[in-house]
């Protein structure tokens, strides 16, 4: 049989280890509950509280306050490169109306309008006319629009009903609803010698009774040159213009607008020299680091996010 004061002093000890072990894991559970403590204080510090705590420097704020800067300055210019992108579409419109309309003047569109036959044959070979000596009328740079080495033409539209027999003293009429269409297309040409220019036949008559709509459209050139004192590269513009006679309520007033219709794109070829090209350049240098700085700032946005749902 055991001696009781052995078992007594077994069972002593290991309730001591057994105690001791248990303190040792509170202990360090205590230690690291409060290092878990501390890293989320710390992380939900602002930039300001983590430099009083452990002198970090707030570069990562400093790198979101670069970025914002440099962010505005771009919606800057592009608000001014916009905004003379407007410019020189409305411009370049009313330009095109008193080039191409005869007799307009400013503030006349909801007014403009022909009430003799005579009246609208007279715009139509006025708009020919302009169309033709785009050259020497027009102080933009404006030019004809190029399908290999052939400029495009004017096409001149009318629409008309297939029949239309009308004879109001009668009250009577016959008159085939369906929309029929006839086209003739002027070449662009060269003023020839002494200011004259080269006649074409223009055997286009029109039917007013039968005339709905009659359209002029053509396609000119121009370059925006004005970007350049904004350090920005000329864009290259692209004008589908169309001139609409409108007789659609056959009252004897036809309306007439002008519509332009703008594309823009990148110019084939090009070149700046002097200052300019090298602000230019300085321009790309700075988008290429504003790219850098916005990818930087979302490496750090998914870093905080990660550690974020890692400390969860």
């Amino acid at each position: 049989m055991e001696n009781p004061e052995v078992l007594v002093g077994s069972c002593s000890t290991q309730d001591d280890e057994h105690l001791y072990s248990v303190k040792h894991h509170a202990s360090m559970c205590q230690l690291l509950e409060d290092q878990l403590r501390r890293k989320l204080k710390f992380f939900f510090m602002n930039p300001c509280e983590k430099f009083w705590a452990r002198g970090r420097k707030p570069w990562k704020l400093g790198i979101q306050i670069l970025k914002i800067a440099m962010v505005t300055i771009q919606l800057v210019v592009f608000g001014l490169s916009n905004q003379m992108v407007v410019t020189f579409k409305e411009e370049n419109t009313v330009s095109f109306k008193h080039l191409f309309l005869k007799g307009y003047m400013d503030s006349m569109d909801d007014t403009y309008a022909v009430y003799t036959q005579k009246e609208v044959y007279d715009q139509i070979s006025f708009a020919i006319n302009q169309f033709l000596q785009l050259r020497a009328n027009s102080v933009g740079n404006h030019a004809y629009e190029k399908k290999g080495s052939k400029e495009t033409p004017m096409a001149i539209c009318q629409y008309f009903y297939k029949r239309g027999i009308i004879s109001p003293g009668n009250d009577t009429f016959d008159i085939d609803p369906e929309i029929e269409t006839e086209c003739l297309y002027v070449e662009p040409m060269l003023p020839l010698e002494n200011g004259t220019l080269r006649k074409t036949p223009f055997n286009f008559t029109l039917d007013f009774q039968r005339l709905v709509t009659l359209t002029l459209t053509f396609k000119l050139k121009a370059i925006n040159l004005q970007t350049v004192r904004q350090h920005e590269l000329p864009d290259c513009y692209d004008f589908t213009l169309t001139i609409l006679f409108d007789n659609k309520a056959h009252s004897g007033r036809i309306k007439i607008s002008l519509d332009n219709d703008i594309a823009i794109k990148e110019c084939k070829d090009w070149h700046v020299s002097g200052s300019i090209q090298k602000n230019t350049h300085y321009m790309m240098i700075f988008d290429g680091f504003v790219i850098m700085t916005c990818l930087a700032s979302l490496i750090l946005c998914t870093r905080s996010v990660i550690k974020g749902i890692y400390l969860q």
